[in-house]
C-alpha cells in the first residue's frame, strides 16, 4: 500500500452509529477523539465533525478551570470536568484557553485536537 495525503484533519467525516440524531454543535466522542458536529447528523448518515480548534463547550458547574487546565470529557455529565474521570470518559481531551472559566460558569473555551485525549479504562 502506498502512503498518500488525504486532507487536513480539522474537518473529518463521521458516520452516526449512536442510535440517536446528532445536532449541530453537539460534542461527538469517537474513541479518544472529542469533536463537534458541524451540522445535524441523522442516524446512519455521514457528515462533518470538527476535530481541531477552539470551541465554547459545556463544563460542569462547581469547578473553576483556569486557562491552561487540561480537561476531561465526562460522558455521563456531557461536559468537561477537571480530573481523570471514570471508565469511558476521555481524559485530557482538551485544554482551557483564552480565558479562565469560573466555578459558576457552565461553559469554557476549550482547545480540542486529535491526539490529546485518552479513553479512561475500566
Amino acid at each position: 500500500m502506498t502512503t498518500r495525503y488525504l486532507k487536513p484533519g480539522e474537518a473529518l467525516d463521521h458516520t452516526n452509529h449512536s442510535g440517536a440524531a446528532i445536532n449541530v454543535n453537539d460534542v461527538i466522542v469517537a474513541g479518544a477523539l472529542v469533536a463537534v458536529a458541524a451540522t445535524n447528523i441523522a442516524i446512519g448518515a455521514t457528515a462533518t465533525m470538527l476535530a481541531n480548534g477552539v470551541f465554547t463547550l459545556p463544563k460542569k458547574a462547581g469547578t473553576a478551570m483556569p486557562e491552561g487546565t487540561r480537561v476531561t470529557w465526562s460522558v455521563a455529565d456531557k461536559a468537561f470536568i477537571v480530573g481523570t474521570g471514570v471508565a469511558g470518559d476521555v481524559a485530557n481531551a482538551g485544554i482551557v484557553v483564552e480565558a479562565d472559566a469560573a466555578a459558576v460558569d457552565t461553559s469554557a473555551r476549550v482547545l480540542i485536537a486529535p491526539g490529546l485525549g485518552t479513553v479512561v479504562a475500566a
